[in-house]
């Protein structure tokens, strides 16, 4: 898959890392020329990959090399075709005013830069390409696990009919939906790749040796390393208890109707009983007063409401030493009731209002969260909250925050002035 097939609201490069495994360290320094030599070890692995796989062969699967140099002349133009600069500054907004990115973060070039830096190769469905990302010499073992990860694409694609998941005829997705779509495919081949590691000691060796000696940590905003992380690690642990449960062939099945939400991801036994989220409506900007309106709107999800409560900083949220997300308890027990959101950020001039809905299973779980959310609010805006558990108010330093629990349902909403939060969180929705 092509970086430009997009990076958000349709299974792409916030899920673009989705068809694109991003290995830590340098890929090998080939030639295209190098091809025909190493076609036999090319063939040797997909054919493997296969049989793991308990799929079919791959007819044939075309290998193309590039540089690193290479891919980062071609991430800006290929991001901006799937991630208009627009919409990547509407994202960013939000995430700011949800605490997920500092303000003024430039989420177009934060990709580019994590892209250019750590992917060592993709699978391409549209052109049946094995892109091979170049930089040290000779064929090892990180591009030998590289192409193992990415042969399983190419059988999705053949096979389970990835390429209609994530085409461009695929249907707009939440941030979300998609998210939990990529940690299927991305866990399906991590799974894989991993079983052909473990058949092979020598080949694990020299990867834990290759893979130590070259680590290197995503930088940046904590939010965005969890969410790239996610579909690799929970992903994994999400296919491995379809197959615990059914094989390979229940991990085959869950394609025809994939996961919605990292809800169903992070925990299996929802997505087999179907738990699927409540819709949650929000009233139209306008609705605020004459001016205003709406930059952008999405569903955070299971994954993204801990993170918000976690309040990371860079550098937390993923152990590093496991290969694990490492999200605080508290953090992740207050959004375990999740059962869907919506959120949305509305502008008006310089003036901006964040307005977020969300219900949960129970009311005891809507109580838990909306007391892990005043207390990331406090922390982050200062002040007191005042008032009822079920509706209270905070002025904090440079803002006001108006949060609303009423039996599983909670309003929260935080704006420039004491008035304009009221107002926000009172709205009918439409």
């Amino acid at each position: 898959m092509n970086v430009r097939d997009g990076i958000r609201r349709s299974p792409a490069l916030a899920t673009a890392v989705a068809l694109i495994l991003a290995v830590a360290g340098p890929a090998a320094s080939l030639a295209q020329s190098d091809v025909d030599s190493l076609e036999p070890e090319f063939d040797r692995i997909a054919a493997a990959m296969a049989e793991l796989r308990e799929l079919p062969p791959v007819a044939e699967i075309q290998e193309r090399f590039q540089t690193p140099e290479e891919l980062r002349r071609e991430l800006p133009a290929q991001i901006a075709e799937g991630y208009p600069p627009e919409e990547a500054a509407a994202e960013a907004r939000s995430w700011a005013a949800l605490g997920l990115v500092p303000a003024g973060t430039d989420l177009e070039q934060v990709y580019i830069t994590l892209l250019g830096d750590q992917v060592a190769g993709y699978y391409d469905p549209e052109t049946d390409e094995m892109v091979v990302v170049s930089e040290a010499e000779g064929f090892g073992p990180l591009e030998e696990f590289t192409y193992s990860h990415e042969a399983v694409h190419a059988l999705q694609d053949a096979y389970l009919g990835l390429g209609d998941l994530i085409g461009e005829d695929a249907p707009e997705l939440s941030d979300d939906a998609a998210l939990a779509l990529v940690s299927l495919y991305e866990g399906d081949a991590t799974a894989a790749s991993l079983d052909y590691v473990a058949a092979d000691p020598a080949l694990a060796a020299g990867l834990v040796l290759a893979s130590g000696a070259a680590a290197a940590p995503l930088e940046g905003p904590a939010a965005l390393a969890v969410w790239l992380i996610f579909p690799y690690t929970q992903g994994l642990e999400f296919v491995q208890a379809l197959r615990g449960a059914g094989g390979w062939a229940a991990v085959d099945a869950a394609y025809t109707d994939p996961p919605t939400t990292t809800e169903q991801v992070l925990h299996p036994e929802r997505f087999s009983e179907r738990d699927e989220p409540t819709e949650v409506a929000l009233p139209e900007a306008g609705a605020l007063g004459e001016g205003w309106r709406e930059i952008d709107q999405d569903t955070a999800g299971e994954l993204l409401t801990s993170v918000i409560l976690a309040d990371l900083a860079e550098g937390q949220g993923f152990n590093a030493l496991l290969g694990t997300l490492d999200l605080p308890e508290p953090a992740r027990n207050a959004a375990a009731g999740w059962d869907g959101d919506r959120y949305a950020l509305w502008s008006r001039d310089d003036e901006e209002v964040l307005v977020w809905r969300s219900v949960w299973d129970t009311e005891g779980d809507a109580i838990a969260f909306s007391r892990a959310l005043q207390s990331y609010a406090q922390q982050r805006y200062g002040g007191e909250w005042t008032g009822t558990a079920a509706n209270s108010a905070l002025a904090g330093d440079a803002v006001s925050a108006r949060l609303s629990q009423a039996g599983t349902e909670v309003a929260y909403a935080v704006a420039p002035t004491a008035d304009l939060a009221r107002s926000a969180v009172s709205l009918p929705a439409d």
